[in-house]
């Protein structure tokens, strides 16, 4: 039970005075429940032997316990409202920090699931724990109650026990499993739906609407049997308990009852006694409590594996004053089993331009992302003006190095705010500018609000759409921006003026390229084959290698059979 004890822990800070309060008012509603039955009985006594009845208190005790129970039900509510609260800020948080490695690790709908399913269910950890040894206590203290009233009385209930604990052995386990699985089908469930919520427009043109929703609902006959078996565990031991409850029942009063003809037992007693009894019997429906537990279980193993992820790491140390010099020493990335990047070593100097080209799949983008520090390497470090990336402070890295992607997402809720997305306020000079350089000034002008158009509003193209991330990137003024195959969807003319616009900015630039003319504009290219450095150098000494130019489309300068002709472009290399 490691895990729910230090959920317990982070749960009881998150709502520290709502759990106190809970467990005040659980604890009167136990209390008035011993109570009652002890003071109903008194009353039956004294009337039936002409003595004063303690009526006054006899309301005050049924006054406090309906209080009481009011009170734990309402704080309960606000106690598991809190947790839940408290778990899925710090899970999202937890989220967010994953590296893309992270990221990938979970399906998007099991994420989501886990934030909110699995979250709620481990917020009812406090109260639940505090309802069990409330109710434990009132149980133990009914069968307590029973054997002072009457020895035999109490023994009859507990020839009942031992079955009880026969009956609910291996509950909890087994209540977790099942939980588990479940909750695991149900986000394998709504990763499909995401999936097929993103390809609609497929899904539609390709006509295959009924054959994608069959898909989608593929694991609900898994989610059925799942739920089925958890249900059925519930209700093998409800049966058992069933039976054994009215037996053990009937027994106890006649026992009970016995000892009123006798004269052993008082009337009142044996009314205090059937009180009593039903808070005995409290002892059955912790198997119901143990089931709870389970799901508790079950569901905070789910947050577990998250909150246990690899996050990408952060250090304190300050980056200096520099000009965005990059270094990379000894980078091996692998995924899926195979190798991505292999012993990658570059030195990048500041100020420069530096395009990053090859084949679909040689690691392009992911070089990109670790040389950012969106991905960790498996191996290897990366440095910015002589800091590793590891060590750096993660606020002054993220205002250090901008990117632009080449399906960005807007987030926001206007257009001002989805190209002024930052960590610190950007003003709205360098809003405008930042949209100047990214050519998107011209199409934004022509929105019904222009900047205040709302994101649910705004349809655009790919190459607009990418120009918005361009202009997100460039409004920051970083001293590395890394351009992921940002232009892709950008015409040519439009991609030259933002190209010349790039050239002006200040810092290091890194860019995934496929034009040949984006690499020849650039001071430098990293030419990756296979996982490794193929070259390294600037695009028109590139040309002469074998095999570069055909990364273009182009044939290669070395076959005799289609010969290339290549012309200088002004103080940037060649272009096609």
């Amino acid at each position: 039970m490691r895990i729910e004890q230090g959920l317990l822990a982070g749960l009881l800070r998150s709502a520290a005075g709502w759990n106190a309060a809970y467990l005040v008012a659980a604890i009167c509603a136990g209390g008035a429940a011993m109570l009652l039955p002890v003071t109903l009985g008194a009353a039956v006594d004294a009337a039936l032997g002409g003595g004063t009845s303690p009526a006054l208190l006899l309301c005050g005790v049924v006054v406090l316990g309906v209080l009481a129970e009011a009170a734990t039900e309402l704080l309960d509510a606000r106690a598991t409202t809190q947790g839940t609260a408290w778990l899925r800020h710090g899970l999202l948080g937890r989220i967010l920090s994953f590296d893309l490695r992270g990221q990938h690790r979970f399906p998007q709908g099991d994420m989501l699931g886990r934030l909110l399913q699995s979250t709620a269910e481990t917020a009812r950890l406090v109260p639940s724990t505090v309802s069990a040894i409330v109710s434990l206590i009132t149980s133990l203290g009914g069968i307590t109650a029973l054997l002072l009233i009457d020895a035999w009385t109490g023994l009859t209930f507990l020839l009942g026990v031992p079955l009880v604990w026969l009956i609910s052995r291996g509950f909890l386990n087994r209540a977790a499993v099942l939980t588990e699985d479940y909750q695991r089908v149900h986000g394998e469930l709504a990763d499909r739906f995401v999936g097929a919520m993103r390809g609609i427009r497929t899904i539609r043109a390709c006509g295959t609407a009924e054959r994608e929703a069959a898909r989608v609902l593929r694991p609900l006959a898994a989610l059925r049997s799942s739920g089925e078996r958890f249900w059925r565990m519930q209700r093998d031991a409800g049966w058992q308990l069933s039976l054994l409850a009215p037996l053990l029942h009937v027994g106890v009063i006649a026992t009970a009852a016995h000892g009123v003809t006798t004269g052993r037992v008082s009337p009142g007693h044996l009314l205090a006694a059937t009180g009593y009894l039903s808070l005995a019997f409290g002892v059955f429906r912790q198997v119901g409590v143990l089931a709870q537990f389970g799901q508790v279980h079950g569901s905070a193993r789910r947050l577990r594996a998250l909150l246990d992820g690899s996050g990408a790491p952060t250090g304190s140390a300050s980056l200096p004053r520099g000009g965005g010099a990059l270094r990379l020493r000894g980078i091996c990335v692998a995924a899926e089993g195979r190798t991505v990047l292999d012993h990658i070593d570059l030195s990048i100097p500041a100020g420069s331009e530096v395009a990053i080209v090859g084949a679909s799949g040689v690691g392009k983008s992911t070089l990109a992302a670790v040389a950012g520090g969106l991905l960790c390497p498996d191996a290897g470090t990366v440095d910015v003006d002589g800091i590793d990336l590891a060590e750096a402070d993660p606020v002054e890295l993220r205002r250090a190095i901008g990117y632009a992607f080449e399906r960005p997402v807007l987030l926001g809720r206007t257009v001002r705010e989805a190209v002024g997305y930052a960590d610190q306020e950007i003003d709205g000079a360098a809003i405008e500018s930042a949209l100047r350089d990214s050519r998107a000034d011209g199409f934004v002008a022509r929105l019904p609000r222009r900047l205040d158009t709302p994101l649910p509003a705004l349809h655009v193209s790919g190459g607009e759409l990418q120009r918005l991330g361009l202009a997100r990137a460039f409004c920051r003024e970083p001293r590395v921006l890394i351009l992921d195959d940002a232009t892709s969807s950008v015409d040519v003319a439009t991609e030259r003026q933002i190209t010349r616009a790039l050239a002006a900015r200040s810092g290091t630039k890194l860019i995934v390229a496929h034009r040949m003319s984006t690499a020849a504009r650039a001071d430098l290219v990293v030419w990756l084959k296979d996982g490794r450095i193929a070259a390294f150098g600037p695009h028109r000494e590139l040309l002469d290698q074998p095999g570069y130019a055909e990364q273009f489309g182009l044939p290669s300068p070395h076959d005799d059979r289609a010969p290339v002709t290549v012309t200088s472009a002004p103080g940037r290399g060649r272009e096609e």
